[in-house]
């Protein structure tokens, strides 16, 4: 019970019985020629405060009204083309939706389903994508909190889209219900094929497919081939013993030429074997030439040119050929770089024949560097030569971006030696070390890196660094931390200027949206696989004009986006590294194939495996009229009176207003009639 003085029916019990007093009172001394009409006025008044406290208390009236709710039942039926002739899924549609008690006990709603979920109002059975798990999450998330089941009528045939087998709602009972044939014919199809997308000219590759069979477990032999612009390259034999469905085949494959190249791998089909659609991959890699060759030139003899030559030599992709100025300059052709040790007037005619080649240059200057040679075929580099040496110890740049260095104790390295003058560079530039003398830092480089016209630089002022060979033996007990440095350093300065900062692996057509992939690999200043940066796909389909953006997500060797979603036709794309001016473009097109294979089978592992996870049991589409019994049985599927109180105006106050502006206006047309005003 309510306070008191939150009643507002007492207060009205209260109020209106003093209006009438109130009222009576005002009126019991005056005179009228008719008593009725003193009764009006006291009448009016009293109406008039009445209506006041009507709308200043507002008193509510409750309402109360039971209706019965009943549950919706969800049903999702698949409109994929390998169900096209399933007369069992016209029978249950016509006899489900035209069931009147069924429809007096649930609210029935029907959708479709293919590579998206829409409400279904007549059959189609025209898709050529199933995407089961896609479908039935988007169907949970439209119906929120209401209650009642999901029936999913399909084959369990899912072309693309997350996985529907691991699904369970929150919110509501999923029924999956399998139609068709589920002995599944014999097949053998390829599941998928990888490899490197990056591979090397006229060395062998790795290739690993995962190949499956379906239908009986008998044993079966085969063969998978490989194929290139139509001609054989390779042949496997592939068994499956008894009892087997799966089996990871890995080989090999090669070739001699740079660039895109595609292979096709074809499992050979069974006799009989009426799917065949799937026993065929393509896989494209590109092959790239990554054979360094560097020309080590020196007029002397000296440690640090056997130490450099055996780290550059420790990695097989690096050939070093050492000589003399002279010599170089018959071996310029085809040479990817040039190591001047300490220059002098006799590399004079070999300098300027690198600069007129645009040849990359990797300067390494001490005491008997002539530098007024490398200023002349490089202005923007110089030194103030002051002919005073000393021992220069190595500073890191903690703020060096162009690579990360695999030698990393450079406080531990014994000092080089070098002219004590400045080294300038005009132009922007990297650096990496800088010298420091007698513990005092020098305002210049002892390793630096640029760029100009495309042709790169490395200087390194310092020699007799073979002693920072056998320093980092000792502290390691191996070479191959500093090995690792020259030959980072060598891929910097051998970088070619054909080759691409980005490197993209597609195919020209994706037969399979869901195997369609994009790869995309960003390289550094020397080749090394870049994973920080921002890359992001740019398509335009050209039918429809439509523009999609999407980011690429790194990969462990790579960046990869999935394309499976896509409309099929011909797009136009750019990809493009944020924050930079790198980018590619191209085209692919989304093949519009029929990936539904298997007309008239169901996939009953997958769909026994879902039933189970949600703790139901798997329902054929022939025992339909029992499972709809069932459902009009269940408890909680029976239809709940829901009981609604709503508190309604006793009276509205716009009504109350009019009603009390009358009562006034009256009140006073009669006081005014009688001279009371």
């Amino acid at each position: 019970m309510e306070p008191f003085i939150q009643n507002q029916w007492l207060w009205l019990i209260i109020l209106v019985p003093l209006s009438l007093v109130l009222s009576f009172l005002l009126y019991a001394k005056a005179n009228f020629p008719k008593r009725w009409i003193k009764v009006l006025l006291i009448a009016l008044r009293t109406a008039s405060l009445a209506l006041i406290c009507i709308l200043l208390l507002n008193p509510q009236i409750k309402q109360k009204s039971v209706t019965l709710e009943f549950p919706e039942l969800s049903i999702l039926l698949d409109q994929s083309r390998s169900i096209k002739d399933s007369s069992a899924v016209v029978s249950f549609y016509n006899q489900w939706k035209n069931d009147q008690d069924l429809n007096s006990k649930f609210k029935v709603n029907w959708y479709g389903f293919g590579p998206d979920t829409r409400p279904l109002y007549k059959l189609g059975f025209d898709e050529s994508e199933s995407n089961i798990g896609g479908a039935i999450k988007n169907l949970d998330r439209i119906l929120g909190q209401s209650q009642g089941p999901i029936i999913v009528v399909t084959d369990g045939q899912q072309t693309i889209g997350p996985a529907y087998n691991y699904y369970k709602s929150d919110n509501r009972t999923i029924y999956p219900v399998i139609l068709g044939d589920t002995i599944w014919p014999e097949d053998l199809y390829i599941q998928r094929v990888t490899a490197n997308p990056i591979v090397r000219k006229g060395q062998a590759f790795e290739v690993e497919l995962l190949v499956n069979r379906s239908g009986s477990s008998e044993m079966i032999k085969t063969q998978l081939e490989a194929y290139q612009k139509g001609v054989k390259v390779k042949s496997v034999d592939v068994n499956f013993p008894f009892g087997t469905s799966s089996q990871l085949i890995q080989s090999q494959l090669i070739t001699d030429v740079v660039g895109s190249q595609t292979f096709t791998w074809v499992l050979k089909s069974l006799p009989g074997e009426q799917i065949v659609n799937n026993n065929a991959v393509s896989l494209n890699v590109e092959a790239v030439d990554e054979q360094r060759r560097i020309l080590l030139v020196s007029d002397h003899s000296h440690p640090d040119i056997g130490a450099l030559t055996r780290g550059l030599l420790a990695d097989d992709r690096t050939e070093v050929i050492q000589t003399s100025p002279e010599g170089a300059m018959e071996l310029l052709e085809d040479i990817d770089a040039v190591i001047v040790y300490q220059p002098s007037n006799n590399f004079s005619e070999l300098l300027a024949k690198i600069a007129q080649e645009r040849i990359n240059v990797w300067v390494i200057s001490g005491p008997q560097t002539q530098w007024s040679e490398i200023t002349k075929i490089q202005p923007a580099i110089k030194k103030d030569q002051i002919g005073v040496s000393d021992a220069l110890f190595a500073q890191v740049n903690k703020d060096f971006s162009l690579f990360k260095s695999p030698l990393s104790q450079w406080s531990e390295m014994p000092p080089l030696v070098s002219d004590i003058g400045q080294i300038s560079i005009e132009i922007p530039h990297e650096v990496l070390l800088t010298p420091t003398i007698q513990n005092q830092p020098h305002n210049s480089l002892m390793l630096g890196f640029l760029e100009v016209n495309d042709v790169r630089w490395v200087v390194w002022d310092g020699i007799n660094f073979w002693r920072w060979r056998m320093e980092a033996f000792r502290l390691s007990k191996s070479h191959e931390s500093f090995d690792a440095f020259l030959g980072i350093l060598a891929k910097y300065v051998s970088k070619r200027q054909e080759k691409s900062v980005l490197r993209l692996d597609y195919k020209n057509i994706y037969s399979q949206r869901a195997q369609a992939e994009f790869y995309v690999q960003y390289l550094d200043k020397t080749d090394a696989v870049d994973l920080t940066a921002n890359i992001e796909l740019r398509m335009t389909h050209q039918q429809s004009k439509k523009v999609i953006i999407r980011p690429l997500m790194a990969d462990t060797k790579q960046y990869k986006l999935s394309l499976s979603d896509l409309a099929p036709g011909v797009y136009d794309f750019t990809v493009s590294v944020l924050g930079t001016d790198y980018q590619k473009s191209g085209q692919f097109e989304i093949a519009p194939i029929d990936s539904e294979i298997g007309q008239g089978y169901a996939k009953i592992q997958p769909m026994k495996a879902w039933a189970a996870y949600n703790h139901v049991d798997l329902q054929d589409l022939s025992q339909m009229g029992e499972f709809k019994e069932f459902l009009k049985s269940q408890k909680e599927f029976l239809p709940r009176e829901r009981v609604e109180i709503k508190n309604l105006d006793f009276i509205r106050w716009y009504y109350a207003l009019a009603l009390l502006i009358l009562t006034s206006a009256l009140e006073w047309f009669i006081r005014k009639y009688n001279g009371l005003i």
